[in-house]
């Protein structure tokens, strides 16, 4: 006999590759970002990976969420529905023991609540996570969040309701090979179909942003390179037997045309006339080329 196992219609796995895609790349992005703000707190270079992106009922993510947790909710317009920032509560203590001079390896007992520093690191760490998640959609969709509250626990949040598929942008954070926690993004799989088709676009990574300083550094520089310029005045055509019996004194009619080139190079750059300047001869530009010529 067949085994045979329910299924739901607009639920299950049927993920959106496109849409996953692209917060993947999103992700790698933000993976760095995060790194270079908790540095200066840990006092060391943390080790931050970004997980491929997957689609979860939100019973089920919470399932394996900690009892005990930082959690900021936001919502993020345009986007529907509520986003949710879960951080690991032993890597708030241990980076708060870090920032005082700790090692960030004391033994830390079962509680159900922050310390006001602790709280103040919470606020600082998920205002300055979200406004870098923030910078990296902006090549994507311009975002505005808004924190709508924040907990200690799944339990006291009622974000969504346990069948609702959500998907979750991981983040593993490692000071060391025995410590590593999870930074989870959680979005309503809803609000992200909603901009799949912004999600499947190129988003441009880190290397490819033009630093404008450096940008006008060579601009400048570049307006001092010199080029050189000619032009032709004629093309006579010799038969070999004529170059052959060439000698000092000969003339060779020309004809001048009406407009010659300018030319840098092996481009044409404009036409104009020969004439006289201040007692030398000089080049008048009549026409600038409009494409390049050969």
């Amino acid at each position: 006999m067949n085994h045979v196992q329910s299924f739901a219609f607009g639920r299950g796995d049927a993920q959106a590759p496109v849409m996953l895609s692209g917060l993947d790349r999103l992700g790698e992005k933000l993976g760095r970002r995060i790194r270079a703000l908790i540095e200066p707190i840990s006092g060391i270079r943390p080790h931050v990976a970004a997980e491929d992106a997957r689609v979860v009922e939100f019973g089920a993510w919470s399932a394996g969420a900690p009892n005990f947790c930082s959690l900021s909710i936001y919502r993020l317009l345009p986007l529907k529905g509520q986003m949710l920032l879960c951080m690991d509560a032993t890597m708030i203590s241990t980076l708060v023991d870090c920032f005082y001079g700790g090692l960030g390896n004391r033994a830390l007992p079962a509680r159900g609540e922050f310390t006001p520093t602790e709280d103040r690191l919470i606020a600082r760490l998920s205002e300055t996570i979200m406004a870098r998640m923030v910078e990296c959609w902006s090549e994507v969709l311009p975002l505005e969040p808004g924190l709508l509250l924040r907990e200690t626990g799944i339990s006291f949040a009622a974000a969504a309701q346990p069948a609702d598929q959500m998907v979750v942008q991981r983040f593993r954070v490692g000071l060391d090979r025995e410590r590593e926690w999870s930074i989870d993004m959680v979005f309503p799989l809803a609000a992200l179909r909603g901009v799949e088709a912004l999600m499947g676009s190129k988003v441009a990574s880190d290397d490819e942003h033009v630093d404008p300083v450096w940008q006008a550094r060579v601009a400048r520089r570049m307006r001092d390179i010199r080029l050189p310029a000619r032009t032709v005045l004629a093309r006579p055509n010799l038969s070999l037997a004529e170059l052959m019996q060439l000698k000092a004194g000969d003339i060779i009619p020309v004809t001048i045309g009406r407009s010659l080139p300018l030319i840098v190079g092996d481009r044409i750059v404009a036409h104009g006339t020969i004439g006289e300047q201040d007692g030398r001869a000089a080049f008048q530009i009549e026409k600038i080329a409009q494409g390049p010529e050969q």
